[in-house]
This record gives structure tokens, sequence and C-alpha cells, in this order.
């Protein structure tokens, strides 16, 4: 009762204690009138009086619990507010992410997986290579390019995402989805004691995201591993280049890991924000 009466507003509550302070005015007079025999022949005013008396108790207390039922109401709307806000917006955001990938994303975990072989060669390369003995130190990693590991692995990534200004929409579109979610909607649940995404899965999708609104474009790696392949192949500045065959492709790599990993998140955070039964169409 404690906590419904410090819930009331304050004006609410000044006017429930006037309300009790003439009541207890009124029980005052009326218990000197039965005493005086006042209210022997007024019958009438007996039960007026009676009744203001009892409406200055009642009164108050119906108020509160009044106030205390809108309150309840009130945040039960808040409530199926939030929770519709979160299901359509967890949908839009899982729909969205598809849209990143509108090749086969079997190919690009097939590019992933060749640039991050080319990455490590080309670490190894970088750290064993001199330049007086540089065939042994670099004979795998022209092995690989001489292949066509690096080449196959650019054109599944390329055939994959499709990277230049046709990315920019999609990108954009999954980063104010999410930004919203992260934002608007994890304040309305967390104020009304809703479920939101534990810290793991969201600071991973934060992170995906972040990386792929660095360079929306998603091909500034692209252009700086070609002018690293240039500068390979030629001769000049091998230890220049090499850093960049090992930079280049991690970068890749790590898009690559971004584009894959936020389609499996988005679904965990649609069922965790839009559980079945809510009617939330997710594109699997």
């Amino acid at each position: 009762m404690r906590g419904i009466w410090e819930e009331t507003p304050r004006g609410l509550r000044a006017g429930c204690v006037a309300l009790w302070v003439v009541g207890v005015v009124l029980l005052g007079l009326g218990w000197w009138g039965d005493h005086a025999g006042f209210w022997a022949d007024k019958a009438f005013v007996t039960n007026v009086f009676s009744s203001l008396t009892a409406a200055a108790f009642g009164v108050p207390l119906a108020l509160v619990v009044l106030n205390r039922v809108a309150m309840a109401q009130a945040e039960a709307v808040e409530v199926r507010a939030g929770r519709r806000l979160a299901v359509r917006m967890a949908g839009d955001f899982a729909a969205s992410v598809p849209r990143l990938v509108p090749g086969h994303a079997t190919r690009l975990d097939d590019a992933a997986a060749g640039l991050l072989a080319v990455e490590r060669t080309a670490q190894a390369a970088l750290k064993d290579w001199e330049p007086t003995r540089d065939d042994g130190a670099l004979a795998e990693l022209r092995q690989q390019l001489t292949e066509g590991t690096l080449e196959h692995a650019l054109e599944e990534f390329r055939a994959a995402v499709r990277p230049g200004s046709q990315a920019v929409p999609a990108v954009a579109e999954v980063a104010a989805h999410w930004s919203f979610l992260n934002t608007t909607v994890r304040s309305r649940l967390l104020e009304t004691g809703e479920a939101w995404l534990s810290a793991h899965p969201a600071a991973q999708i934060d992170e995906y995201v972040s990386r792929l609104t660095a360079d929306p474009y998603l091909d500034g790696w692209l252009r700086d591993l070609d002018i690293a392949l240039r500068r390979f192949t030629g001769g000049s500045d091998i230890s220049g280049a090499l850093l960049e065959l090992w930079r280049q492709p991690e970068m890749g790599s790590e898009v690559a890991e971004a584009l894959i990993g936020l389609g499996a998140l988005s679904r965990e955070a649609c069922a965790v924000l839009a559980p079945a039964g809510t009617g939330t169409a997710i594109n699997r």
C-alpha cells in the first residue's frame, strides 16, 4: 500500500489528505452532534452529513486505486507498444541483411577461406623475407598467386557481394535498422523490463556493422590489394607489397566474416525480439 501511495501524483496526494482532514472534522462534528442531540429531529440533514463524511474518506481512496489501475493499464499499453516495435524492427533488420549478399552465400565462404590462406602466407613470407634471398620465403606466396588462389577468392567475393555503389544502399539500410534497434528499441524494452539481446551477440552485431560502414562500398581493400599485387609482381618495394598483401586480404576476410556472421546473428536477434507466433516473416 505504501508503494501505491508513493506512486500517486503529488497533487492527487495533497487532495486526498485535504479530503481526509475534512472527513475527520466532519466526523468530529457528527460525534458532537450525537452527544448534543443535534440530529434528533433532522433525519435528512443527518443522512446528507453522514454521506459527506463517508465520501470524504472513501473518494480519496477510490481515486488512489483508480490512479493505480490507470497506471497499470498505461504500463501494459507501453509494454505492448514496445514489443510491437521490437518485432517490426527486428523483422526489418533480419530482412535487410540478406541484401548485403545478393549472390550465393556459399561463394562468400569460399572467398573468406581463400583470402585467409593468402593472408597467412603473406604474413609468413613477410616474416622470413630477406632481400638477398627472397625466392625461398616468397615461393609459397608466388605459387598461390600463380595457381589462382587469390584470383578465385576475389572472383567469389565479387560474385557474392557485388561491391561498389550498389552495395551502399544495402549497407546503409542494415546500419540504420541496427542503430534504431540498439538505441530506441533497446531503451524501450529495458525500461519496461522486456528481453533484449545478451551482451555478446549485441556487441558482435555492432562490430560487424561497424566494419561494413567503415567502407560502405565494400571495395576499398580490393583497390589497395590490386596496387599491392602490381608492386609485388613488378618487383618494386617487395617489403611494402608483402605488407599490403597481408593487410588487404585480412581486411577482405574480415568483411566477408561480417557479412556471413550478420546473417546468423540477425536471425538470432529476431528469434529473441520477435519469437515464433508473432507473425513476423523472416527471410532465411
